[in-house]
């Protein structure tokens, strides 16, 4: 049995097996479509969409426990996906003589002290022009990882997907101090996340407070 669903762009393509979500169909259509062979991509959380980097030829890694990495070796084999350049762990390698990640993926599961340390490590780590795939932007840990990042000038909100996924890319250097200060901000305790909403109102608030033009970023997406 295959199904259809449409790609950002307006193109179609059959799906031989359909996911629990229509968005994890379109983030993974998404990932095919940006990621490159020989890419660095890195996923916080446990999810199966790390397969389609790796089925791209990006070098991928896992921050995850033991049971999320194997699940993902255990999608590549059943899909035939070589797993060769898949590593994993449960804190991101930071080795000096890395290559800039390219793609990043957040699920929305972590806690947030966890997550403003990986993202700590990623946003520096990034080159300029890499994209963050955010999981589950409006609510949560994500949420505020979200505020943080609408806070920093060095990123800028790309496009909101279907559910609850946002892109963001690099558009700049990063700042540690001001990454850390952004973080400090959007996870002070009491406060209420903003996230990327959904719906007319967030498009008419964007609208009327559209973010300072130096993205240049997003000019060459």
């Amino acid at each position: 049995m295959t199904a259809t669903t449409a790609l950002p762009a307006g193109e179609i393509r059959k799906l031989t097996t359909r996911r629990t979500r229509v968005q994890d169909d379109v983030i993974a259509d998404y990932l095919g479509l940006v990621v490159r062979p020989g890419d660095r991509t890195l996923q916080i959380g446990a999810s199966d969409l790390g397969a389609v980097c790796l089925q791209r030829g990006a070098r991928h890694e896992i921050v995850a426990p033991v049971s999320a990495i194997e699940a993902l070796q255990a999608v590549c084999d059943r899909r035939a996906i070589p797993a060769d350049a898949l590593r994993g762990g449960l804190a991101a390698r930071t080795d000096g003589h890395e290559r800039p990640i390219d793609v990043a993926i957040f699920g929305p599961e972590t806690g947030f002290p966890a997550m403003a340390a990986n993202w700590r490590h990623v946003s520096s780590s990034m080159r300029e022009g890499g994209i963050l795939v955010l999981l589950g932007a409006d609510h949560g840990a994500a949420a505020r990882l979200a505020d943080a990042l609408i806070m920093d000038e060095a990123w800028v909100l790309q496009e909101r997907m279907c559910g609850d996924a946002a892109v963001f890319r690099k558009a700049s250097d990063a700042d540690n101090v001001r990454t850390l200060q952004t973080l400090s901000a959007a996870g002070r305790p009491g406060r209420r996340p903003r996230g990327v909403r959904r719906g007319p109102i967030a498009a008419i608030v964007r609208r009327l407070f559209p973010r300072r033009p130096r993205n240049k970023a997003r000019a060459t997406g």
